[in-house]
């Protein structure tokens, strides 16, 4: 097979699988949403959402959540914990991260991640956005990087969300254009207004945003 013939095959291959990741998924998740279905990311596929490419264009979220040293932090929905080894670092000495996530074996896949990184002040456990095992006011920053839109019921996680957070905590929530599940960053402020949050810092583009609000008094 001549090479411009197989340059050609393996574009097409690639323009086939952008248009079912981007246009087929995004349209069955809309379609699920309007009839009121929304779920997790799947264990079984977490390589698709902790693979080196998304790694490296979603390397400025953790920098954009603001995470500083000494808070007490809290990540919704962390995954295989992504971006929980840099929040964490970040943390200390004196901070410490609770990694909150629905699904057993991703808070296995990213305790296991946590040893191998041997960072300490990581603290994971299974609970549902809308029942944190956490105390009032106790959290500096809450931040959740693509799980929003999956939480069937949002304004009890954001209700939620804001009992657990301190006067002055920040809210962080990251989207990515790639998630069959994108909302468009007003939809997202929408969001976080009608549960009781203000727009105070917004970053990045229609490709990926992060939106930091603070809770409304």
């Amino acid at each position: 097979m001549q090479p411009p013939l197989l340059l050609w095959m393996l574009l097409v291959l690639v323009g086939c699988m952008v248009f079912v990741w981007v246009v087929i998924l995004r349209l069955l998740s809309w379609i699920a949403a309007k009839l009121g279905y929304s779920a997790p990311c799947p264990a079984s596929v977490s390589c698709l959402v902790d693979n080196p490419v998304r790694r490296w264009y979603l390397r400025p979220v953790v920098e954009r959540v603001g995470v500083r040293s000494g808070e007490q932090v809290l990540e919704l929905g962390p995954g295989p914990g992504t971006f929980t080894i840099d929040a964490a670092r970040r943390a200390r000495p004196r901070g410490s991260i609770v990694a909150v996530d629905i699904q057993p074996k991703m808070i296995s896949a990213l305790q296991r991640r946590v040893r191998e990184a041997g960072v300490h002040n990581v603290g994971a456990c299974v609970a549902a956005a809308s029942q944190l095992p956490l105390d009032d006011r106790s959290v500096d920053r809450a931040f959740l990087v693509t799980v929003l839109p999956e939480i069937p019921d949002k304004q009890s996680a954001l209700s939620e969300l804001r009992r657990v957070l301190k006067p002055n905590g920040i809210l962080s929530v990251t989207e990515e254009f790639l998630d069959p599940d994108y909302p468009l960053r007003r939809t997202t402020m929408r969001w976080a207004s009608e549960a009781g949050f203000q727009l105070v810092e917004r970053h990045g583009n229609w490709w990926a945003y992060t939106l930091n609000f603070k809770r409304s008094m």
